[in-house]
């Protein structure tokens, strides 16, 4: 049942795709993508074995925790990596979030 009270969760914006979601905060941004179709790669499904998921944080950066040792050591191996560099499957939405997908 439809609760007006019920405060909406984070947004989620992924650039190209010019879609914004609304997310439990909690969420990966790489399971917040799988949930709404959205096309973000995930070779080791999540278990931040690969880089597949590689993202770039757009706006909202303040509002992440840092990101581990563990994705720092996978990232150093990732393509075109920048500052604004994470791993979808390690980057967990709190508050509102933009994020671009590097286009292949």
């Amino acid at each position: 049942m439809w609760n007006p009270f019920k405060p909406k969760g984070p947004a989620l914006t992924f650039i190209p795709f010019g879609k914004t979601v609304t997310v439990q905060a909690g969420t990966t941004v790489l399971q917040a993508a799988i949930d709404n179709n959205i096309e973000l790669d995930h070779a080791c499904d999540g278990n931040m074995a690969c880089t597949t998921c590689h993202i770039y944080i757009r706006g909202g950066e303040h509002g992440l925790l840092p990101s581990t040792t563990d994705e720092d050591d996978l990232l150093d191996g990732a393509k075109d990596v920048r500052p604004c560099s994470r791993l979808g499957c390690q980057t967990i939405v709190q508050h509102d979030l933009v994020v671009e997908v590097p286009m292949s």
